[in-house]
């Protein structure tokens, strides 16, 4: 008899899991570090992958946004010039040049 095995990616929020942990420390402000940043990034692949078929703007798109404007090294340049890039009218190069911008701040958070 052979088993199948299903897999669920279950999303958890960190910072409610970590709130009654007496001992914390670094390391579970770590972890909630972490798992914000790679919510960030996610929200930006999804703008590069999206940002020819719809309006990207939205609130979500925007805190992370702020979020690298506020905590990356070289956010504020970063943001300038993804928000450049996403005012080209040629459909092909936007989605270039929204993903180059999208690299580029992985490349800075380490994500």
């Amino acid at each position: 008899m052979r088993a199948i095995c299903s897999y669920f990616v279950l999303m958890v929020d960190f910072k409610k899991q970590l709130s009654n942990v007496a001992f914390g420390g670094a390391w579970s402000e770590a972890l909630v570090a972490d798992d914000e940043l790679q919510n960030i990034m996610d929200v930006l692949h999804r703008a590069a992958k999206d940002c020819g078929e719809r309006d990207i703007n939205d609130r979500e798109f925007i805190k992370a946004l702020r979020f690298v404007r506020d905590e990356v090294e070289k956010g504020p340049m970063l943001v300038e010039g993804l928000q450049k890039a996403l005012l080209e009218p040629h459909l092909a190069l936007r989605e270039k040049n929204v993903r180059r911008y999208v690299d580029m701040i992985g490349e800075w958070t380490g994500v």
